[in-house]
């Protein structure tokens, strides 16, 4: 399995809540094709499709709904890590 990057995992989330490449690219300013690239990097480092894709649809797989639960606890506690470290320093000034 090849390494996955926190970037990836924010893309994938950012399209799992939006359920359209184009709209999560737009929030993300990042080109579509760009975003598709990174989605099939990623489904591509963990072995799995993560989404179903047609012309007029976008869906999780019960995979990608699994590693959605999980991409959004790791970025909380990423969040919460940057935080906490914030004000830690700010406490120690």
């Amino acid at each position: 399995m090849a390494d996955i990057e926190i970037r990836q995992i924010r893309y994938f989330v950012a399209v799992a809540k939006e359920l359209h490449f184009g709209k999560a690219a737009n929030k993300l300013n990042l080109s579509q094709p760009a975003l598709s690239q990174q989605i099939a990097g990623l489904e591509d480092s963990l072995g799995v499709q993560l989404f179903k894709r047609d012309r007029r649809r976008v869906q999780l797989t019960a995979a990608g709904s699994v590693f959605c639960v999980h991409s959004q606890e790791v970025l909380h506690a990423l969040d919460e890590t940057r935080s906490e470290e914030h004000t830690s320093e700010l406490q120690s000034h």
